[in-house]
């Protein structure tokens, strides 16, 4: 085969193929440019071998930099924007974060495959140019086959001229100076708007059925789906939509549940640099088996192999206590969830604490000493019956509530599907939540959906707007409408921005 170095082609268009065949998983790396016969091609440019040389860089590796110099020299903005982004080259990230692109686009843009980076083009293709103050070609943003099909390869030809002839010598870097390579988003304690959730990972198995079968019997599943679940997730995911910058923190295992689940949250844009991952030979990622009913009821069984524990919450305590809004589950141990709490308390500007009790502790009294660490407590009646004091407080939100509050918790979100809920806070008269036009579906993701909506509200407000609670119920509306067509996705800011104009005002605080 001919040598196109050998040959002299001016134009580089030979390169092009080599990137397009780069671009795909994670993008362009020094491991896939090192593979055998891969990139052989692109190693050999002068432009690569000189830099090799003067920097002491492996040729892979100060190849790298060199398309990220190149990258940087396309005439096009637009072009420098899809080269960066399909090859995972993260040139524009600081610049992208630092103009407020949403913490979920930016994970796309750098942890996802190129697929998800080729979605978070197509949604943010306006915002990415005005972040590099550039106005955007005229007309619509292209479609993800465009980008595919074609400009990403005009792209790449235009590019390839620039490694073959390029305009100027660059400044070199000193031998042994790290590469500047993308990077999966790593939490940044003090970001605006952070928000740590701590909680359960695991891989939902659910059946929709019509009824529960007698002891005995086997009955027809309507469907089956096998998806990453745990309140912990669904929460982190739904603050990620709400364009929230999210960080779990969850016990996972080694297996390859758990490897999807991390694929998963990293694609929805939560950060995964908190997980704690269970090294211990045989460890499993923990399973629910869920029977999914009409109307919204359901049952399910949980096998739980792994945990977190106070080790691992220490390890993280200083992103814990400088959060904006921390949000806990009962998933947690006890043990665990006491000694998250204890460390924002002592926090010298604690973060906003939301609690849900799914799934409830057997003994509701062994928590209510901590009620007064909560600041929020989303549930549902029947989640509280082993606070209650009293047979009749099981049955009565009023005596409940008031008891809640009379042991320190500041604010009750008692959720009351369809209808929307009541809000109890210490001192002030009992707000009802709206009906909202339509019905929320009882789901166990819904209240996930109003916890990141609730926390999406205190974060650009901690002392409350008037509608606060309706926003958060909006939320909920909103995942109902795409329950059917994608029942594990969470709304998107806008989607709740279009329920919450359609709620009535003035009811809720």
């Amino acid at each position: 085969m001919s040598d196109p170095l050998v040959q002299g082609v001016p134009d580089g268009s030979y390169l092009a193929p080599v990137l397009l065949a780069l671009r795909g998983h994670e993008g362009l790396t020094a491991k896939r440019l090192a593979a055998p016969g891969v990139a052989q091609n692109l190693l050999r440019l002068p432009i690569v071998q000189n830099k090799a040389v003067q920097t002491g860089r492996k040729p892979a590796q100060a190849a790298i930099s060199v398309i990220a110099e190149q990258v940087a020299e396309l005439d096009s903005p637009t072009d420098r924007i899809i080269a960066d982004a399909i090859l995972n080259l993260g040139i524009y990230r600081d610049r992208y974060k630092a103009q407020h692109i949403p913490a979920r686009a930016l994970h796309q843009l750098t942890a996802g495959g190129v697929g998800d980076r080729r979605l978070a083009l197509v949604n943010q293709w306006r915002a990415l140019h005005e972040a590099l103050d550039e106005e955007p070609p005229a007309g619509p943003a292209p479609g993800e086959h465009t980008l595919r099909s074609r400009l990403e390869r005009e792209v790449f030809e235009r590019l390839s001229a620039l490694l073959v002839n390029p305009r100027s010598t660059f400044e070199i870097s000193a031998p042994g100076e790290p590469i500047a390579t993308s990077t999966a988003h790593t939490v940044d304690a003090e970001a605006a708007g952070k928000v740590i959730v701590v909680g359960g990972a695991a891989f939902d198995h659910t059946w929709r059925i019509g009824s529960v079968p007698p002891v005995g019997r086997s009955t027809m599943a309507m469907s089956f789906a096998r998806t990453p679940g745990g309140k912990g997730v669904s929460q982190a995911v739904a603050a990620a939509h709400l364009d929230l910058d999210v960080s779990l923190i969850a016990a996972i295992a080694g297996d390859d549940d758990s490897r999807q689940i991390e694929s998963h949250l990293q694609r929805e844009g939560v950060d995964t640099s908190l997980l704690h991952r269970v090294e211990r030979p045989g460890a499993r990622t923990p399973t629910t088996g869920i029977y999914e009913l009409p109307y919204g009821n359901s049952s399910a069984a949980v096998f739980r192999d792994i945990d977190l524990d106070v080790a691992t919450i220490d390890r993280h305590a200083t992103a814990i206590r400088t959060c904006d809004v921390l949000l806990l589950t009962f998933e947690l141990p006890q043990s665990v969830l006491k000694h998250v709490l204890d460390l924002v308390t002592n926090a010298p500007n604690p973060p906003v604490v939301i609690v849900t009790p799914g799934q409830p502790y057997s003994d509701g009294h062994l928590v209510s000493p901590l009620l007064k660490q909560i600041d929020y407590l989303v549930a549902h009646l029947w989640e509280l019956e082993g606070f209650a004091f009293s047979d009749e407080a099981k049955y009565d939100p009023e005596l409940l509530s008031d008891d809640l509050l009379s042991r320190g918790l500041r604010s009750l979100c008692l959720l009351s599907i369809p209808d929307g809920g009541s809000i109890y806070e210490r001192g002030k008269p009992t707000a009802q939540i709206p009906r909202p036009h339509r019905n929320i579906r009882e789901a166990s993701i819904t209240r996930d959906a109003f916890c990141a909506a609730l926390a999406a509200r205190l974060i650009e407000d901690r002392s409350r707007t008037d509608n606060t609670f309706l926003w958060a119920a909006a939320a909920m509306a909103s995942f109902a409408d795409t329950y059917h067509q994608a029942p594990t996705t969470h709304p998107s800011r806008a989607a709740v921005d279009q329920q919450f104009s359609r709620m009535p005002r003035g009811q809720a605080g």
